[in-house]
Formats: structure tokens, sequence, C-alpha cells
């Protein structure tokens, strides 16, 4: 990522913004949420974040944005998942509405994220570089490419969900078992923020582990 890039926010800001994102986003820009939205919010970001399944993403997140076309979290993750998957140009009027909403509700991290996406600088290339890590672990058996890739998109995005996960794996699998443990830890905080009780339970069961 390019030195002109926002300021990322800090790993609590983070977080927060995800659990925001399942339940809507900020207080007032979206109806009260129901079962059936939190439900294919919760599905979309596992399939995002800890399947790295872009394109199941897509799915989910348009079903909510159906019958609730300004839902904030929708809105995000919709344009992020079409950036994983490759599709920058639909992202991109995602990316302008999401930098419109964010103002409107005075959410300054949420559109400086936008307009990152929007000058280029993100989203595709993490996508590129999270597949290539992906490549080299799960077909290649290469755990330090691996590393190398997933090192790539935390050192601009330190709360990159998938990234996190995968380079504790990456790193679990190369022997530097150590090295990893405060990735999970930090994967632990992550998924419990949103609420992927799965990806929890992996890194939870790594931990009781040794070392």
């Amino acid at each position: 990522m390019l030195n002109r890039h926002p300021r990322r926010p800090n790993y609590e800001l983070a977080l927060a913004f995800m659990v925001s994102l399942l339940i809507g986003g900020p207080a007032g820009c979206s109806p009260k949420p129901n079962d059936e939205d939190g439900a294919l919010m919760k599905a979309g970001l596992e399939a995002l974040h800890a399947r790295h399944d872009p394109e199941t993403a897509v799915v989910q997140f348009r079903k909510v944005l159906e019958h609730n076309p300004n839902h904030y979290g929708a809105t995000f993750q919709l344009a992020a998942a079409l950036e994983a998957a490759g599709r920058p140009d639909e992202a991109r009027p995602l990316w302008e509405k999401m930098v419109v909403m964010a103002e409107s509700y005075q959410d300054t991290e949420t559109a400086a994220m936008a307009r990152a996406h929007l000058a280029g600088e993100g989203g595709a290339s993490d996508g590129a570089t999270m597949q290539a890590g992906l490549d080299a672990l799960y077909k290649r058996h290469d755990p330090a490419e691996a590393i190398a890739q997933f090192r790539k998109i935390l050192e601009h995005d330190p709360s990159h969900y998938g990234a996190t996960f995968q380079l504790a794996t990456a790193l679990d699998t190369a022997g530097k078992r150590t090295e990893a443990r405060p990735l999970w830890e930090k994967t632990l905080q992550m998924a419990e923020a949103s609420k992927d009780s799965e990806t929890a339970d992996k890194a939870r069961a790594r931990l009781h582990s040794n070392p």
C-alpha cells in the first residue's frame, strides 16, 4: 500500500467496526436489524474473512441489500467481497455510496477506508496477495512463501482478519509455534468480536496446546 494511505483504524476500532457490521452499522444508519439480516451478515462475514470465499460472501450480502438497500454493514462488506473476488468495477459504486453514508453519520474511519479503496490503495491488491499466500500454503505446501505474503498484508493492515488467521497457521506449519501464539490470541479476540464461533474454537484449541 502506498504511503499516502489514510490512517488505518487501530485494533480496538477495527473490532468495534466489525461488530457494528453485524448489527447494521452506526446507530440510526439502518432500520432495526432482524434475525434474517443477522444470519445473512454472519454467513457472509464467515465466508469472506474465515473461509476466504468472496463469491459466497457476495451472495449473502446481496440478499441483505435486496430488502434493505441502505444496510451499512452489507454495503461495506459487499464492496470488500467484490474486490476480493477480482471485480473492482462492480465494487466502485458501493465504495462511493459508502463514503456518502459514512460521512452523513460522521464515521470518519469508515469514510477514510472507502476513499482509500476508491483511490486504488487496497482491496484488490490485498485479495491477490491473500490468494497467493493461500495457494502457497495449501496447494504448494510452502509455508515460508505463505508467511511472506500474509505479512505483506498485515504490514499496512494490522487488523486484517484472514491474514492474521492464515499467518498464524502458516507459522505453525513452518514449526514457528512460539511466533504464532500472539497471532492466535489476536485471532481469538477478532473472532469473538465478529461472532465467528468456528474460528474462535480453532484459536482456543491452538492456545490450549503448547507452546
